[in-house]
């Protein structure tokens, strides 16, 4: 088969995520991957913080003789600004993002079988992908709500319009299948996770003490980091994520930045605890789920701490309340206090397992 997928994240980064090992367990099933990097532009350069991608754009390059790469670098790309007025002025510019596609970019994934399309700037292009490539299957793979990640309202909109288009919407979180009309082309897949890289011979990266490992940085609740850190200064905060630190240093908060994830791996395998400090937001109780780094924390048998309304479904999570600074300081010594032993890492799948029910949820057999 061949398969395409449209994502904001660059085939060659070295920062992995779902799509990554996705294409990883497709090539070595023997199928032809296409990763297409959208939601870039010269807009993109100008924002502080903006993603950095390597050259060639707009060309099909090969990585390893395995994935085709082809990052997509139009005039302009839909992005949200945070202003109601201006993206309201952006609005009509941003409805011709689909226009801008190539004839090199639509030729190069000619013969495609499964369109994977993830949540954001993609969702604009759905239309007009099925109607020049009507035998297709089309997968929306839906990473977060996407009224959490802070779009423009054309992208919001795009997500009503192309839902009805897809074959099959995979949801990580139970919860979110309400989010798509109880279809029955809707279905819930949890995260994966190579589970090798977590076997690998290693050391710890620890010397002494003990340690807390927070991974990421969406939502990111550094008020709720710098309570817990004050509280208990005889364990160290190791904090990773481009935009995990604190305004204020703390002598045992460790901020890293982004870091391949081979490199971190040690951090999750050899902690003491796993934290999610998700800052409170609408319709974020799906997190409880579908948080990648809660489910690698549980791979490792560490005990979590979260805040509550993301701590549901998991008996090894000390929950805490983010408005309440003692309930904060409290739950690091809760979690410290859980038999981690006792944690099933049976629930836990492994990468393969995720992409077969993908391809099965959308009609496509393995084969």
């Amino acid at each position: 088969m061949i398969i395409s997928m449209l994502t904001v994240h660059d085939a060659a980064s070295a920062r992995k995520v779902d799509f990554h090992f996705w294409a990883d367990v497709l090539v070595a099933q023997g199928h032809q991957v296409n990763f297409v990097t959208v939601g870039l532009s010269p807009i993109t350069q100008m924002k502080s913080g903006g993603r950095r991608y390597a050259r060639p754009y707009n060309v099909w390059t090969t990585l390893g003789n395995t994935v085709r790469r082809f990052v997509w670098y139009p005039l302009f790309h839909p992005f949200g600004s945070g202003r109601k007025w201006l993206d309201k002025i952006t609005g009509p510019l941003f409805s011709l993002y689909p226009d801008l596609m190539s004839d090199r970019m639509l030729e190069g994934m000619r013969g495609t079988d499964v369109f994977i399309i993830e949540n954001g700037a993609g969702l604009l292009l759905v239309p007009r992908l099925k109607q020049k490539f009507p035998d297709s299957k089309f997968v929306y793979n839906v990473c977060d709500r996407i009224e959490t990640l802070g779009y423009h309202p054309i992208i919001v909109e795009a997500e009503k319009k192309a839902s009805p288009l897809f074959d099959f919407i995979r949801v990580p979180a139970e919860i979110m299948v309400h989010d798509f009309g109880n279809g029955s082309h809707v279905g819930y897949i949890p995260h994966g996770l190579d589970k090798s890289e977590f076997t690998i011979p290693s050391e710890s990266p620890y010397k002494t003490g003990r340690n807390v490992v927070s991974v990421g940085d969406m939502l990111f609740d550094e008020k709720a980091i710098a309570t817990m850190a004050m509280a208990n200064p005889d364990w160290t905060f190791h904090l990773f994520g481009k935009n995990a630190f604190l305004s204020a240093s703390l002598q045992n908060v460790k901020c890293y930045g982004e870091r391949p994830f081979h490199e971190i791996v040690p951090y999750i395998r050899y902690a003491d605890i796993g934290l999610a400090p998700y800052r409170p937001a609408m319709n974020a109780d799906y997190l409880s789920q579908s948080s990648m780094k809660m489910i690698q924390y549980t791979f490792c048998q560490l005990p979590i701490v979260a805040p509550e309304f993301a701590a549901t479904g998991r008996k090894h999570v000390a929950g805490y309340r983010p408005d309440d600074e003692e309930s904060i300081r409290k739950s690091v010594l809760q979690a410290a206090e859980y038999n981690r032993e006792t944690i099933d890492t049976s629930v836990v799948m492994g990468w393969q397992e995720t992409v077969e029910q993908l391809l099965s949820g959308a009609g496509m057999a393995q084969s």
